[in-house]
């Protein structure tokens, strides 16, 4: 059975955090673990560069050890105004060394990258649509961290939403990936493959952006989505995923 640790609720804005224990223990055999966010804003302020940045990693690190986690997803817009720096790099260091960890307290995105993991042993991006072309079938996708091992460079940046902290800015190479999302009491998953076409960066956006051709998920997205992150994973596997939770 594996553990995967709520660190804190889920942000209030999310579209969809909702997510059925029992379903997810009998179907994937995976446990939910609510852990207070206290076990990370105890910290205190940080210094807000990489050095902060890096003790909020080693408390997520000491956290998965005591619970003993494969995975995980924290409340980390609560840290802006506690520890005064961000989970950006810390989660982007767990996704690297095949911890799946997910931002703002998501457990549907959360199990969406525990799956990744384990159909393609490589983890995944977690992203937001962020410009459409309903002409071209393009898409923008953007966040503020992501895995250093899908990149082929990266430097830091600040957080969007705060101008503060630490915040990835990556390059990911351009060819076939995956996007996906599985809801969290497993009724619905979303797959296509996709093609990313190139990277780009603008000071208005969280940091890591890139440009994919597809050709269902404009119109699932302006119909009825599963919810706002998705799961970008490298090759194509949008049949394996949908097979995985029948």
């Amino acid at each position: 059975m594996d553990k995967l640790g709520l660190i804190g609720k889920p942000s209030d804005w999310l579209i969809s955090s909702r997510y059925d224990a029992t379903i997810l223990r009998e179907k994937l055999h995976i446990d939910i673990v609510d852990i207070p966010i206290e076990e990370v804003t105890s910290l205190g302020e940080v210094d807000g560069g990489e050095e902060g940045a890096l003790v909020i990693y080693n408390r997520l690190r000491e956290i998965v050890e005591r619970y003993q986690l494969s995975g995980l997803t924290l409340r980390c817009f609560d840290l802006l105004t506690t520890v005064k720096n961000t989970g950006c790099l810390a989660l982007a260091k767990l996704n690297a060394e095949g911890i799946p960890a997910a931002c703002e307290g998501d457990v549907p995105t959360l199990i969406t990258m525990m799956l990744a993991n384990r159909l393609t042993g490589c983890p995944g991006f977690q992203c937001n649509p962020a410009r459409v072309n309903t002409e071209t079938g393009q898409m923008l996708w953007a966040h503020c961290t992501i895995p250093y091992t899908m990149v082929d460079k990266f430097n830091y940046d600040t957080h969007f939403e705060s101008g503060f902290g630490v915040a990835i800015h990556g390059e990911l190479p351009t060819g076939d990936y995956t996007l996906v999302k599985v809801s969290g009491d497993l009724s619905r998953v979303f797959a296509e493959d996709v093609q990313l076409i190139r990277n780009q960066y603008e000071p208005n956006l969280c940091r890591t952006q890139v440009w994919l051709q597809t050709k269902q998920v404009i119109p699932y997205l302006l119909s009825n989505p599963i919810s706002n992150h998705h799961v970008l994973v490298r090759g194509h596997h949008a049949q394996a995923f949908i097979e995985s939770i029948k």
